[in-house]
């Protein structure tokens, strides 16, 4: 009798050990599951936030222009969920308009499928003022100034900690690579409590769709109190130190350990976006010269070979050239930051920073230079003839130099 409850008793033992073991299995799996999918919602975020940044790299680096307004500029944003920016958003320094340069991201003016976050909510984006698209650009000389030395970005923008990964007061072009982000484009995420008590509202009722306060949040006042529904980017200097407003990356949590934002932010930075306005305005200036025959001579201005310098008013009267030489013109301002050198026979040769040829024969080069005037030292030899050599100088945030050469 003993030995059979021993039996009945290590059965039932067995039999809840099992029934422990298939709890504990099933909520193993219920959490792998649940991981499973906030991942999958991340990875969809994430592409969706890389797919918005590259496009608007793009448009201000690639898109048509003419011979008044130039490259580098960005959409405004879409204030009405039509997915079309607006025609303008504030005013040139920044000082109105505040309100306008936060909105959806415009895709399709971007060319973009509808993108959507892991949670199913439409991108939001701010562009600085310094870098709006205007369609009156072309009536004001500081408009159409979106140089190196000028083009620096208006927009802080913060880590989780609060410290400033792009500074938006800066305004010194030595620091370009450290100032304020051109555009960020943002992923809301799901609805929450913000730390000022507003419940955030998603129902498109009571105009809930065009209040930022109701998709993006607000940090503690202990991290900072950044608030993503708002921020200032003001150029002028009376108003610049007010950009430390700007917008900070989650997430972000509170003192009870609760989540407080959740926004995440793709950053447009003056170092993403400068290396290709350079390339594309030295692209143009070279296409320029190669349609002029026969080639011309630059305009000496480095105290050396006649054969580099400037770029002569007399190559940019060709019918299909961006550039020209009198305003309203976007080249006026990047006149200095332009090199010509024209090829020695039969032709100069491009090696990179190591000395590694990567092009050879070619008529000329053009060198959009990140300071005025420079004349780019020994990275460009010249004989009497013409010049024979252009060495890249290292890519770096400081010195993002672009070279084209023409065959």
């Amino acid at each position: 009798m003993g030995m059979h409850r021993t039996r009945q008793s290590g059965a039932g033992l067995l039999l809840v050990a099992l029934f422990l073991a298939t709890i504990l299995a099933s909520l193993a799996a219920i959490g792998m599951n649940t991981r499973s999918a906030l991942a999958q919602r991340d990875r969809i975020t994430e592409r969706a936030l890389a797919h918005a940044r590259e496009a608007l790299i793009a448009h201000a680096a690639d898109r048509a222009i003419d011979t008044e307004v130039g490259p580098g500029y960005l959409p405004c944003p879409d204030m009405d969920d039509d997915g079309w920016a607006e025609s303008t958003c504030g005013s040139l320094n920044g000082q109105l308009g505040q309100a306008e340069r936060l909105g959806r991201l415009p895709w399709k003016t971007l060319g973009l499928p509808d993108l959507r976050d892991g949670q199913g909510e439409r991108l939001w984006y701010a562009v600085s003022t310094r870098h709006k698209g205007l369609l009156n650009c072309a009536a004001s000389r500081d408009c159409r100034d979106l140089t190196p030395a000028t083009g620096l970005g208006t927009i802080t923008v913060r880590d989780s900690r609060g410290v400033a990964l792009h500074d938006g007061t800066i305004a010194d072009p030595a620091r370009a690579a450290d100032a304020g982000a051109a555009a960020v484009v943002i992923s809301p995420g799901a609805p929450l409590l913000r730390a000022d008590g507003h419940a955030q509202r998603r129902s498109c009722e009571r105009g809930d769709c065009s209040d930022p306060r109701n998709y993006l949040d607000i940090a503690p006042l202990a991290a900072g109190g950044e608030d993503n529904a708002t921020f200032s980017d003001r150029t002028d200097a009376a108003g610049r130190p007010s950009n430390r407003d700007g917008f900070i990356h989650g997430p972000v949590l509170a003192g009870d350990g609760s989540l407080a934002v959740n926004d995440r932010i793709a950053v447009v930075g003056y170092s993403d976006l400068m290396p290709r306005v350079m390339a594309r305005v030295a692209l143009e200036a070279a296409q320029c010269l190669r349609a002029t025959s026969p080639l011309p001579q630059p305009v000496e201005a480095c105290g050396g070979s006649p054969s580099l310098g400037r770029i002569d008013a007399a190559a940019l009267e060709g019918p299909l050239c961006n550039l020209r030489s009198h305003d309203p013109a976007w080249w006026t301002p990047w006149k200095p930051f332009v090199l010509y050198a024209k090829g020695a026979a039969p032709g100069l040769e491009v090696v990179d920073e190591q000395g590694r040829p990567l092009a050879t024969q070619r008529r000329l080069a053009v060198m959009a230079t990140q300071a005025p005037g420079d004349c780019a030292g020994a990275r460009i030899q010249c004989g009497p003839g013409g010049c024979t050599r252009v060495a890249l100088r290292a890519r770096s945030r400081e010195h993002p130099d672009a070279v084209v050469s023409i065959p």
